[in-house]
């Protein structure tokens, strides 16, 4: 890994804000994306649950069927150009929404197709923008560096979310949706600008095949003692956050008697958590270590889960769970950007690509299923006992790393 610009703030080192510039107007375009679609899908098309959730499922689909191969594509060519035809392909897939609108109908069929494609090039595009920050930045610089992302990632997550829904109100969903294609052409444009060279792929071993080259990443991800312990507790923690996000709306209205408008509220108060969460993991590990500071992120997890099954109906309960989701947010926050960081600098160069798809798979492939099975939970048992076991499952991945003394003792040391 090599670096630029030895300067001590990271805002001015000219190709890194421009790497961040894109992936904050990126994260702020696909927020009002989230939103148009869900307006087109339900109000314009009258679309029954069922063909919500496929819309839903299309777009989560990807992550398990492509992220171990966007880990080989990462690895074999240079990652900068695929960073830059994914965003050039998202706008113009989202491009085609306002067009059929234009011209003839948007159809569920297209809403469809497009969440499927739109997901899948992000699968590639930001599977190879992870594995190429290490080509920007290394050592404290990195950490620096992946910091600064989930905090403006976070905030661009929060505004994308809130802009969607004025730009939806104001201009229409389809037109809403064109200023998302937009924002693909500006990250693009920013990576293009990047004026770094990138150092060129390692030659793959005459004869290697995709799968072999798969199975490389998945022994290096399994089996390196500091390695396999961190993104273990990262997928059980995915996984059951993903189980309990799955039936929250539900419980938080149905069983609490929440109205949508502090549903929203109370939901965009994970933004503000994440963004703390990432001002706050840098100087926390500079002062205790990594190790300390994962276990006590994934410590926090289950805690801050607590109020969502003991508060009652009304703003004492509302303000309850807000507070926990703030901490709670902030703590997923900070653990995911401090063991990427960890996983960077440990990674071998020719590695990088493949290290990260194979945890994004074990992190986002299951994501599905786990809805699948809270949802099932919550039919036979309830929707409160559902999360109760839920904030139990939670302990699972503190347990996980806790338990692995080699990772702890190198963790402790960095």
């Amino acid at each position: 890994m090599t670096a630029v610009a030895p300067a001590a703030s990271l805002w001015r080192h000219a190709d890194f804000r421009r790497y961040w510039g894109g992936q904050a107007v990126t994260v702020t375009g696909f927020g009002i994306t989230t939103i148009g679609t869900s307006v087109i899908a339900v109000v314009d098309l009258n679309a029954s649950t069922m063909h919500v959730a496929l819309i839903a499922f299309a777009g989560k689909l990807p992550q398990l069927l492509l992220s171990l191969h966007a880990g080989v594509i990462a690895d074999r060519y240079r990652k900068r150009p695929i960073i830059i035809s994914c965003d050039l392909l998202c706008a113009a897939t989202l491009a085609t929404i306002p067009l059929a609108q234009w011209l003839a109908q948007i159809t569920l069929e297209q809403l469809y197709v497009v969440t499927f494609l739109v997901s899948a090039l992000h699968v590639i595009g930001s599977n190879a923008s992870i594995s190429y920050l290490p080509t920007l930045l290394h050592g404290d610089q990195l950490k620096e560096g992946n910091s600064k992302l989930g905090a403006a990632n976070s905030l661009a997550d929060l505004a994308g979310n809130n802009l969607g829904g004025v730009l939806v109100s104001a201009f229409g969903a389809a037109r809403a949706i064109a200023l998302d294609a937009v924002s693909y052409l500006i990250c693009a444009w920013c990576v293009v600008r990047i004026r770094h060279p990138e150092p060129a792929p390692v030659p793959r071993p005459a004869g290697s095949s995709q799968w072999t080259e798969i199975r490389e990443g998945l022994d290096y991800t399994l089996k390196a003692p500091v390695v396999r312990p961190i993104v273990l507790s990262n997928a059980t923690t995915s996984f059951v956050l993903a189980a309990s996000s799955a039936i929250c709306s539900l419980y938080l209205l149905r069983e609490l008697s929440w109205s949508p408008t502090a549903l929203g509220i109370v939901m965009g108060a994970g933004g503000i958590g994440g963004f703390l969460g990432a001002l706050a993991w840098r100087p926390l590990e500079r002062r205790w270590g990594a190790g300390p500071v994962m276990l006590t992120a994934l410590a926090l997890n289950p805690i801050a889960q607590v109020p969502l099954i003991l508060a009652g109906p009304g703003l004492g309960g509302q303000l309850a769970i807000g507070t926990g989701m703030v901490i709670q947010t902030c703590a997923a926050v900070a653990h995911g950007g401090l063991q990427r960081s960890v996983r960077q600098e440990l990674c071998p160069e020719h590695l990088q690509g493949r290290a990260q798809s194979t945890g994004a798979w074990l992190a986002f492939g299951l994501r599905p299923f786990a809805a699948l099975l809270a949802g099932a939970l919550g039919t036979r048992i309830g929707l409160r006992p559902t999360l109760v076991v839920i904030t139990c499952a939670l302990v699972a991945p503190f347990l996980v790393l806790w338990r692995s003394r080699r990772a702890l003792s190198e963790l402790r040391a960095r």
